[in-house]
């Protein structure tokens, strides 16, 4: 009998590279890992979260392997990516994904400036402090690609959010950055942002945007970690190979229509 990896479309280029994935314990995260894992690619799993990115390297066998790491700590995410590089032999594909949203991030007047600084280091320094210590990696080897998760946040106003959107604006020009600077040694860069995507961290914090943000989306439903998986994946391999500092929204049409269009 076949198995469900018979069933899939695989993507050129992404079998035996090896991938970092931050924040891969859980959401976004770890749906990228599994699906690269289907796709034949070497994981690392950077994540805080330690005993959850265990389980997911237990679960899929020796060809990934966590590594605890804390994205506001310079040192940690160095030497996440230095571990990486000695236990797999080299890094092809970066992932920056860890991130969250603070719940006292809110209006401009109203947020502190702890809370800024706090979303700044999370996100945008976290995302530049890492790609600053695989890019030489990459480079050595001939080339690699970096696929930063931005948001749809980055693009639009809020009523709330104010850091979190300032940040991730930051990570798409970081990804143009890079994609600018590094192009000619052959390493690609392109970011995602995603709409409202259903994970556990939202139900918690958000539950009811599951309802009212599904009628303002073309797709008629909000996307899955998996959606934006498939999209980490295609990005990462030789598929895209002519894609390179772009942002790619994957929102189920967002901010495809204008507003005043009802459903």
């Amino acid at each position: 009998m076949s198995s469900i990896n018979d069933w899939i479309e695989k993507m050129r280029g992404l079998k035996d590279k090896v991938a970092l994935v931050t924040g891969g314990a859980s959401g976004i995260g770890a749906a990228t890992v599994m699906r690269l894992h289907e796709e034949g690619t070497l994981i690392a799993i950077g994540d805080i979260d330690i005993d959850g990115a265990r389980g997911i390297s237990d679960e899929l066998g020796e060809r990934v392997h966590a590594f605890k790491y804390d994205a506001t700590d310079p040192n940690s995410i160095t030497d996440m990516v230095k571990a990486t590089v000695t236990h797999f032999g080299r890094l092809d594909i970066l992932h920056n994904n860890a991130g969250a949203v603070g719940p006292d991030d809110t209006t401009v007047v109203d947020t502190s400036v702890e809370v800024w600084e706090s979303a700044m280091n999370l996100n945008a320094r976290a995302y530049f402090l890492c790609s600053q210590a695989a890019l030489p990696f990459m480079i050595r080897n001939g080339g690699g690609v970096v696929v930063n998760t931005a948001s749809s946040s980055a693009h639009a106003g809020q009523l709330t959010q104010t850091s979190y959107g300032g940040s991730k604006a930051s990570i798409v020009a970081l990804t143009q950055y890079i994609a600018t600077q590094y192009g000619r040694q052959n390493i690609r860069a392109n970011s995602i942002s995603p709409g409202i995507v259903v994970t556990p961290a939202l139900l918690k914090v958000a539950p009811q945007l599951v309802d009212s943000m599904a009628p303002t989306l073309l797709t008629g439903r909000l996307g899955t970690p998996e959606n934006i998986a498939s999209t980490v994946a295609f990005l990462a391999s030789d598929d895209a190979r002519y894609i390179t500092g772009q942002n790619l929204c994957v929102d189920g049409g967002l901010f495809a229509h204008a507003p005043y269009v009802s459903f």
